[in-house]
Protein backbone atom coordinates (compact mmCIF):
# COMPACT_ATOMS: atom_id res chain seq x y z
CA UNK A 1 0.00 0.00 0.00
CA UNK A 2 1.26 3.64 -0.60
CA UNK A 3 2.13 5.87 1.57
CA UNK A 4 -0.93 7.80 2.54
CA UNK A 5 0.41 10.62 5.73
CA UNK A 6 -0.39 11.02 8.90
CA UNK A 7 -3.02 9.80 11.09
CA UNK A 8 -5.42 12.30 11.76
CA UNK A 9 -8.20 10.70 13.62
CA UNK A 10 -10.45 7.40 14.19
CA UNK A 11 -13.72 6.64 15.23
CA UNK A 12 -15.15 2.99 16.42
CA UNK A 13 -18.82 2.30 15.88
CA UNK A 14 -18.90 -0.85 17.88
CA UNK A 15 -17.65 -3.86 15.39
CA UNK A 16 -16.92 -0.97 13.04
CA UNK A 17 -14.34 2.08 12.47
CA UNK A 18 -13.37 4.68 10.54
CA UNK A 19 -9.50 6.14 9.66
CA UNK A 20 -8.79 9.07 8.29
CA UNK A 21 -5.28 9.88 6.95
CA UNK A 22 -3.64 12.77 5.26
CA UNK A 23 -4.66 11.78 1.36
CA UNK A 24 -7.24 8.93 2.70
CA UNK A 25 -9.99 7.65 4.51
CA UNK A 26 -10.62 3.77 5.47
CA UNK A 27 -13.01 1.87 6.71
CA UNK A 28 -12.44 -1.58 8.98
CA UNK A 29 -14.73 -4.29 10.47
CA UNK A 30 -13.75 -6.07 13.31
CA UNK A 31 -13.27 -10.16 12.33
CA UNK A 32 -12.44 -12.77 14.70
CA UNK A 33 -9.06 -12.95 13.10
CA UNK A 34 -8.91 -8.91 14.40
CA UNK A 35 -9.38 -5.45 12.17
CA UNK A 36 -9.68 -5.59 8.18
CA UNK A 37 -10.11 -2.97 5.81
CA UNK A 38 -13.07 -3.19 3.89
CA UNK A 39 -13.65 0.03 2.12
CA UNK A 40 -10.56 2.38 0.66
CA UNK A 41 -10.09 5.68 -1.22
CA UNK A 42 -13.28 6.92 0.53
CA UNK A 43 -14.09 10.82 -0.23
CA UNK A 44 -17.33 12.05 1.78
CA UNK A 45 -19.71 13.70 0.14
CA UNK A 46 -21.93 16.38 1.49
CA UNK A 47 -25.85 14.79 2.41
CA UNK A 48 -24.23 11.39 0.92
CA UNK A 49 -22.63 8.52 1.84
CA UNK A 50 -18.89 8.28 1.24
CA UNK A 51 -17.73 7.34 -2.06
CA UNK A 52 -15.14 4.75 -1.93
CA UNK A 53 -12.86 3.52 -4.52
CA UNK A 54 -12.12 0.45 -3.01
CA UNK A 55 -15.06 -2.11 -1.21
CA UNK A 56 -15.01 -4.95 -0.12
CA UNK A 57 -16.79 -6.92 2.59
Amino acid sequence: MPYTGALRGSEVYGQQAQVVLNTDTLFLSAFPTGWLITAAGCEPRPQLPYQCKVKGG
